[in-house]
């Protein structure tokens, strides 16, 4: 897919869309980061990386030398459960010997600010690592970057192994850029999670009209559920289409069938353009389900995410750089104790 992106020179490197010639490149970023334990195993695969570019379901942009080898690197992607025009921005990575060249900064404001408006980007969301502050205080300096929840135990520890950068699974700040193109809404907030979310959307300067819900889930709907399992992060993702008296038996049923294939973490996400989003909520409480995050833009509406855990987190590895990540992490945490 050929796009007019302007490339941008940091000193002797170029910053610039990845081209096709890269992706070996890439692959051996990959390689001196994770080693063979990134748990999504297609990034190991050149062929793979290509087309998904081509096909605009993830963009790198990578930082070259001189020479044309790939030192640095970021993508954005998207879901094909999510709407489209919400695209997550991760897995940067820069090879070690480069690192004090803030290359980071640079390519999550390039992303943002350059590539993702000229592709029709509407908004970005992503997930800052907690085995380290440097990627929360990198994203926190590209201008209208906010916080908006904590996802425990994400990542498996083997993917730090070659890096020795962390004793065990590894938590991520979700962080959410200001709206490329917003879409004003009407949002139903859970009462139990008033408060924090009224926090959380006072971070960003989306439109959006708040109020509490107080409608029971519709009788005589069916649930319908998406759903995706990254089995090298052991790790379920359910999405609520559409949401009746029967979700609590259909997420239970997955939550079964995946924790005996290996799940140990568990997320769903709710639509909050819903008069029932607070019945819905406590709905997935009730299957041991708690706060993780506000997602503008999941659904094209606003969603929540909560998030279950198997096996106890320990909040003692959980790193944080900010004062408002920590007061997500305590509320986090409390709700999970409830």
């Amino acid at each position: 897919m050929p796009w007019d992106i302007p490339a941008k020179d940091i000193g002797e490197f170029t910053m610039r869309t990845m081209t096709e010639g890269d992706a070996p490149g890439v692959v051996a970023l990959y390689r001196a980061i994770y080693g063979e334990h990134y748990p999504v195993k297609e990034v190991y695969d050149p062929e793979r990386i290509r087309e998904l570019h081509e096909k605009g379901l993830m963009i790198r942009v990578v930082v070259v030398d001189a020479s044309g080898r790939v030192v640095g690197c970021q993508a954005m992607y998207r879901l094909e459960e999510a709407f489209p025009g919400l695209y997550e921005i991760g897995q940067g990575m820069v090879l070690p010997a480069s690192r004090a060249q803030g290359f980071t900064n640079h390519l999550l404001a390039y992303t943002i600010q350059t590539l993702g408006p000229a592709l029709g980007v509407e908004q970005f969301w992503g997930e800052a690592v907690t085995n380290h502050v440097f990627m929360q205080k990198a994203v926190l300096s590209v201008k209208g970057n906010s916080e908006a929840g904590i996802e425990l135990e994400i990542m498996p520890a083997a993917a730090y192994e070659t890096e020795r950068s962390a004793s065990g699974r590894v938590s991520a700040v979700v962080t959410v850029s200001s709206p490329i193109k917003d879409k004003p809404q009407d949002i139903y907030l859970p009462a139990l999670y008033e408060e924090i979310m009224g926090e959380i959307y006072g971070q960003g300067s989306w439109q959006r009209r708040l109020q509490v819900s107080d409608a029971p889930l519709p009788a005589g709907v069916q649930t319908r559920l998406a759903h995706t399992y990254i089995a090298g992060a052991g790790m379920l993702r359910l999405t609520v289409l559409a949401a009746g008296e029967d979700v609590k038996g259909q997420v239970s049923s997955l939550l079964g069938e995946y924790q005996e294939a290996g799940a140990e973490v568990f997320q769903v996400f709710l639509p909050l353009d819903k008069p029932y989003s607070g019945a819905l909520t406590e709905a997935m409480r009730r299957q041991g389900f708690f706060f993780g995050a506000v997602l503008p833009r999941w659904f094209d509406a606003d969603g929540l995410l909560l998030q279950k855990l198997v096996h106890p987190p320990d909040w003692d590895r959980i790193r944080l750089y900010s004062d408002f990540a920590r007061k997500l992490l305590a509320f986090i945490r409390g709700d999970r104790n409830m």
